[in-house]
């Protein structure tokens, strides 16, 4: 048995907002980076010999303490002790030039409209505490300024480099399919933005309306399918709203009791979420002020009505100026919007402070990239070819990874051989915790990259024998120093998510809404109800819409109630079969579950019942590890790993040199960093003065720390405007194996 892969529909493009060149401008110049890398040999020269081998010389020479080293009678020694000191004392004087230089540079690219408004939407407090004074600042950098300036510089190499989709600093690009080969990039200069309420601003509103006393009595109640708490006189709530929407006054009227009573027990049914009151907009709904606005006006007239009228009106008024505003009048509109809100709900207008993701805010915006794409249906065919081999090992990965969380999760199972999905979802969330974002699942086997050839190949023999479709979601880079170039270029499989590509946030701003998501669609379709979505909600601006029956695994809404496709989660089964967990629809036939969110991808319990995974494999072990191939892509880049203590350094000066050790080891300039604490790699320039306190931040405190290289790297930047400068960017794109026997 093989799969047939094709990569198929409309897809992402994912870019950074701001040209690389700008990250690129902050290094270290010729003079400077020649003292240090003279420091590194002689370093090495010192080191090579016989008196260098204890420890302590070790550690003094690499913390750059010349006096801690010791003299010696050997003319080899005290020659090569004198070379590395005269180096170490150019490389101080040139550094602190270098250092100067590097940061006027960096204010010079902070200093730029669109940087600033990047920094303002992400964060405002970091604009008008950090970047403001900073750009002001001059003299030395005490401790205080150095944290500002490496903040900063995180931001700036956040929007030259990260590929993401956020505001016009992480623009939506899309590339459509054509006939021929070849890749096509055209630059149309301008960005389409649209400005949302985040999701939890939008739950925050509805509550406050539905908080009201004065507009309570005119709301409607439903029933949401999820189970009431028994009572009375919530029983004869429920069998009343069984018949239909009602007002709190027409349930008051049809149960003949006092409206305080009535009004007491809805809120407890309200509060157990077996009743909702039927107003607020559909979660996915991209206009939700309107809707509420519309639902309002269809309440009694009253002076409550009225009132929230205004402020919906007003709140929406001021989205719609945010939206339309210049960047010097967001400045004053931004406030004045976080102020209608808190006003309104009585909640700050602002969470988890520090932040960089704008997520946070009370408002998101989305934006259109200035780039339009077309990739050739041949060229898309060739990719394919190219991938099928590390897509097959990727699915003999996932298999063995799936099997692994099954038998966690079947091992730590105390209860009845079944129980509903609800329980389950409850009783294992005690047993295994949601470890967030991670690179890599921990319950997912490792493989040694010194093997990595004949792990492959082993892989792809298992896949041979696992049958039926699968399904991923890929990102794709391709290394090509023009668009020309690019489409016969070797990929690079960055990740492979087990994901696919149906509709929801990312194809906000796709010129064809419809056209998009719909190969996923068909294969959803396909599966006659055998894939059942896990519907997690809204994450803020992210959210995704499964196209068939999907179960509720929050709070059931009365949208729920009136969508056939919506499980309660009670109505789904899950029972435990040996060291196997299956999933059971309300008709007892075995299903598998889609679960659109990584984190849950990963997370054993969930993991255990979703659909036969495709997972990215990690090759490890000691020492350095060159690139992995599978087929003609690679799946795997370069690592190496590193100590965390040498960048902790207490002098920047000593900080840059580690920078430039890994820069001689790994021969590149550019790489990205992730440690066991963060979430996310950083990007981190060996040549950047600025780096240098950055990779002392993110080494703090880890216990392990492996460098990545970026690959592509900054010569193979083939996406660029019309002035020529460059863009980092990959392909998000949808894959499906189809069995062929």
């Amino acid at each position: 048995m093989t799969r047939e892969w094709r990569l198929t529909g409309d897809f992402v493009v994912r870019h950074a907002g701001m040209p690389f060149d700008w990250l690129d401008g902050l290094g270290a110049g010729t003079r400077a980076l020649a003292a240090a890398d003279r420091v590194v040999e002689c370093e090495e020269a010192l080191l090579a010999l016989p008196g260098a081998r204890r420890a302590a010389v070790r550690e003094a020479v690499l913390a750059g303490r010349p006096e801690q080293v010791g003299a010696r009678g050997d003319d080899a020694w005290r020659a090569a002790l004198g070379r590395w000191r005269e180096a170490l004392e150019a490389h101080r004087a040139e550094f602190a030039r270098a250092e100067e230089a590097a940061t006027d540079a960096l204010r010079a690219v902070l200093a730029r409209t669109e940087v600033r408004e990047a920094v303002f939407l992400s964060n405002p407090d970091a604009y008008r505490n950090m970047l403001e004074p900073f750009l002001r600042h001059r003299g030395p950098l005490n401790a205080r300024w150095r944290r500002v300036r490496r903040q900063l510089y995180t931001y700036v190499q956040r929007f030259c480099a990260k590929n993401e989709t956020t505001s016009f600093f992480g623009p939506m690009a899309y590339a459509a399919p054509v006939p021929g080969r070849g890749l096509r990039v055209r630059d149309t200069r301008r960005h389409r933005a649209a400005v949302f309420l985040s999701g939890w601003a939008l739950r925050e509103v509805r509550r406050a309306v539905v908080r009201d006393r004065r507009i309570l009595p005119d709301l409607p109640f439903t029933l949401t399918g999820a189970p009431a708490p028994p009572g009375d006189p919530a029983d004869a709530i429920v069998r009343e709203l069984a018949k239909g929407p009602r007002r709190l006054t027409e349930l008051r009227d049809a149960l003949d009791r006092p409206l305080r009573e009535v009004a007491a027990a809805t809120r407890d049914l309200l509060a157990s979420g077996a009743v909702d009151a039927r107003i607020g907009a559909d979660p996915y709904d991209e206009h939700p002020l309107d809707a509420l606005a519309a639902q309002l006006g269809e309440l009694p007239p009253s002076p409550a009505r009225a009132d929230w009228l205004g402020r919906i009106f007003r709140l929406e008024a001021l989205r719609a100026r945010v939206e339309a505003a210049p960047f010097e009048e967001r400045l004053v509109l931004v406030p004045e919007l976080e102020r209608a809100f808190t006003e309104i709900t009585g909640a700050p207008a602002r969470r988890a402070a520090g932040r960089t993701y704008a997520d946070r805010a009370v408002f998101f915006e989305e934006c259109g990239s200035r780039f339009a794409l077309e990739v050739g249906t041949r060229t898309l065919a060739e990719w394919a070819r190219a991938a099928t081999p590390a897509l097959e090992a990727c699915a003999a990965h996932g298999h063995a990874a799936q099997r692994a969380a099954a038998r966690r999760v079947a091992a730590a199972w105390r209860a009845a051989p079944s129980r509903s999905l609800a329980a389950y979802a409850e009783e294992t969330a005690a047993a295994f915790a949601a470890g967030g974002s991670v690179f890599h699942a921990d319950h997912a086997p490792r493989y040694l990259a010194a093997d990595a050839a004949a792990e492959i190949d082993r892989l792809r023999r298992v896949a041979a024998d696992q049958p039926g479709d699968r399904y991923a979601v890929i990102d794709l880079c391709l290394a090509a120093a023009a668009p020309e170039d690019a489409a016969a270029a070797p990929p690079v499989l960055a990740r492979t998510h087990h994901h696919l590509q149906i509709d929801g946030w990312l194809a906000t701003m796709h010129p064809d809404r419809a056209r998009f998501g719909a190969d996923a669609a068909r294969w959803i379709a396909d599966q006659d109800g055998t894939v059942v979505g896990f519907d997690f909600g809204r994450r803020n601006k992210g959210y995704y819409r499964f196209p068939g029956r999907r179960a509720a695994l929050r709070p059931l809404t009365w949208h729920d109630a009136e969508d056939p496709d919506v499980l309660p989660p009670g109505d789904l089964t899950v029972e435990r079969a040996g060291d196997d967990v299956r999933l059971l629809d309300p008709a007892g036939r075995r299903v598998t579950a889609y679960l659109p969110l990584s984190d849950f991808v990963k997370y054993p319990p969930y993991a255990a019942l979703s659909h036969p995974q495709v997972g990215h494999p990690v090759f490890d072990g000691p020492g350095d590890r060159p690139r992995v191939h599978a087929g003609g892509v690679v799946l795997q880049r370069a690592r190496w790993s590193v100590d965390p203590g040498e960048a902790a350094a207490p002098q920047t000066h000593q900080r840059f040199l580690a920078l430039r050790r890994l820069a001689r080891r790994s021969g590149r300039r550019f790489v990205f960093v992730r440690t066991d604490r963060e979430r996310k790699p950083y990007l981190v320039d060996l040549a950047a003065p600025a780096a240098a306190d950055l990779a002392a931040h993110i080494c703090d405190g880890a216990a392990e720390v492996v460098a990545e290289e970026m690959l592509p790297g900054p010569e193979h930047l083939w996406l660029r405007d019309d002035e020529g400068r460059r863009y980092t960017c990959e392909f998000r794109i949808q894959a499906i194996g189809r069995e062929r026997t």
